[in-house]
Order: C-alpha cells, then structure tokens, then sequence
C-alpha cells in the first residue's frame, strides 16, 4: 500500500516557510505574558510561522525588522513590537493556542504574495481538501503569548535584491 502525501510543494517553498532544522520545539502552554496586536490588513509582515510539538500551536518566527513606510502592511508586526517566539494565543477572541497549525494559518491567511510559489499553494490546498477554516475578517484581533522558559533560535533577517528579506 503506498504512502500517503499529504501535499506534494517545491524545495523552495519549503526552504521558505517550512520548519528548519535550528528550530527548537514548543508546547504551547499559557502562562506567559500576554501582548495584544490588531493588524489592519494583510500580509502582517510575519515570514514564517513554526507549528508546536504534534503540530498543535503556531509560533511566530521570523518577522520583517521594519516598516518601509508609514501604513505598510508588511511593518505591522514590527511596528507593534511583535517578537519572534510570541505563540498565537488568540484570534479575534477564538482561544488557538493548542488548535491545529494548519487551522491557525488559515484563520490568520498571513502569506506575503508571492507569484512564484501560488500554483504549488493552490495544488496544495487542493490536495488537502480546501482550507482548514476560512480567513477572518481584517482587521484581526490577535494574541500572542510569551513561553515561560523557552529558548528558540531566531535568524536575523536582512533585505535582498528584491525588497523582500531572507536568512
């Protein structure tokens, strides 16, 4: 019987946005300090988001360190002070600090465009069925809450060639 491919994506878009290797595990667990961020429209200007252990949880990862002008979309993160390894604890109210990754990223439908990688999004989402949850209506009330004791490594970002930002 043969395996099952849950969705079948580019080496790129996995290099991109997928888990990397210096990423240290979480449990997403209250407790820690709690910050509050309404982001206005979309994209947030979060890059990547890393799923928890049992891919339960998201964890904001890697963040664009500026804001290129005043109302960018893409500066929202930085500009309210989100920090990378800030869990998500809330979306306009719904609690998702222990909810599927996959939901939480389809609630959030935080992805910067990119017209390199959205025929390989779209086999994807289409391998899998559709979406996890529909996107929440902008502006989003999001939560993220701090981990007591955790340690991540968290790379430092700088811009490229193309006013995008890599590792």
């Amino acid at each position: 019987r043969p395996g099952r491919t849950a969705a079948r994506v580019s080496a790129e878009y996995l290099e991109r946005l997928g888990p990397k290797d210096a990423d240290v595990p979480f449990t997403a667990v209250a407790g820690g300090a709690e910050h509050s961020v309404t982001f206005k429209k979309r994209p947030f200007g979060i890059l990547r988001y890393q799923p928890g252990q049992g891919m339960k949880g998201a964890m904001a990862m890697e963040i664009i360190p500026t804001s290129r002008y005043p109302g960018d979309p893409q500066g929202q993160a930085f500009s309210s002070g989100v920090q990378s390894g800030w869990a998500v604890k809330s979306v306009n109210g719904e609690d998702v600090l222990a909810a599927d990754f996959g939901r939480i990223m389809d609630l959030l439908d935080d992805e910067v465009a990119d017209p390199r990688f959205s025929k390989s999004t779209a086999l994807a989402l289409e391998k899998q069925g559709g979406r996890l949850a529909e996107p929440v209506e902008a502006p989003l009330e999001v939560v993220f809450a701090e981990i007591p004791g955790y340690q991540g490594n968290f790379a430092a970002l700088s811009q490229d060639g193309q006013d995008g930002f890599a590792r």
